[in-house]
């Protein structure tokens, strides 16, 4: 997480509980063998945390019980991570977050198996009697993960992915799961239904806007910056929303085609994409995009009472999308 918006934390008191949240993965790190050395590997690696940030700031009310909602945090971010190490096997990625991914470390058939663990262990943190509630709304972003992974697969390389495919596909990776996030800690905290309603909405297009960034940062940023290669996307065929512009571009359609044809990309197609999305306003149009999304998202915190953490939440919109990494 930014150290700019982790400070604004502090007028609500909620670092401690994440520092609880860090405390409960490190619990789960200490497996034996293999298994703890993995687990702790990816947790050390660290991340931005948002997810579990999410629920704790969801389930923020006078009398909350935070036992439970640490554990849905953790669970959270546990499925975030375990799909991260299935994702690396599919994309053949070596790096994250600056380190060695597992399946590089230790080979495909181990880091499937450590996703697994991950999966199990979030799901037993669901299973508590006062977690349970939150189990449904965070397997259903499971299974609309999956099916925008196999959605992906199944359109590599495919000039004719256009913007509503790419939403609905975005939405079911990562907004999903954000707004079961969201949704989750206001349910345990025992919210009413129409603010737990308005927490999903909220996550649901904070989770948009966020994926659509990351998918600009991945064209135009760097590999150190990125702490994994960039242009990986394009090289993988996966078409982001930069280049599912240029494709309806005349200038530029055929030679992107060509590049697919490919089924490869070099350095010198990753450099001509990007420029070209710089020249034809491909990545400002995006970046419009994901604006729209955020402002949506601030409109879904007005029919709730204004507090400092309704405050943070609208905060959480800007850092995504000014972010760099």
């Amino acid at each position: 997480m930014d150290s700019a918006v982790l400070d604004q934390t502090v007028e609500i008191n909620i670092l401690p509980l994440l520092e609880r949240v860090e405390q409960r993965l490190y619990e789960i790190a200490v497996a034996p063998n293999k298994i703890g050395e993995m687990v702790s590997h990816i947790i050390k690696a660290g991340g931005k945390r948002l997810r579990p940030l999410l629920v704790l700031l969801s389930a923020w009310r006078d009398d909350t019980d935070w036992e439970p909602v640490i554990d849905v945090a953790a669970a959270a971010e546990l499925l975030h991570t375990a799909s991260l190490i299935h994702d690396d096997i599919i994309d053949r990625a070596e790096s994250r977050r600056g380190l060695p991914t597992i399946s590089k470390l230790y080979g495909n058939h181990t880091a499937v198996m450590a996703g697994d663990y991950l999966f199990a262990r979030a799901i037993t943190l669901l299973s508590k009697n006062n977690t349970s509630c939150a189990l449904p709304l965070l397997a259903d972003s499971i299974q609309s993960m999956c099916e925008g992974i196999i959605e992906e697969a199944a359109s590599l390389f495919d000039y004719r992915v256009n913007e509503e495919d790419y939403l609905s596909r975005i939405y079911k990776k990562t907004a999903s799961l954000v707004a079961a996030c969201c949704g989750s800690g206001a349910l345990v905290s025992g919210a009413p239904q129409e603010e737990v309603a308005a927490m999903m909405d909220y996550g649901r297009y904070l989770g948009l806007s966020y994926q659509i960034v990351d998918d600009i940062l991945d064209l135009i940023s760097d590999d150190k910056t990125l702490g994994k290669p960039a242009g990986s996307d394009l090289s993988q065929g996966i078409l982001t929303l930069p280049v599912i512009y240029l494709l309806e571009h005349p200038q530029y359609s055929n030679r992107i085609k060509e590049i697919l044809a490919k089924h490869s990309c070099t350095a010198a197609d990753i450099d001509y994409v990007r420029n070209a999305a710089y020249q034809n306003a491909a990545i400002s149009r995006a970046y419009c995009k994901a604006r729209g999304f955020q402002e949506k998202a601030r409109k879904c915190l007005y029919s709730l009472a204004l507090t400092p953490v309704h405050k943070f939440l609208d905060n959480i919109t800007y850092m995504v999308i000014n972010r760099n990494h």
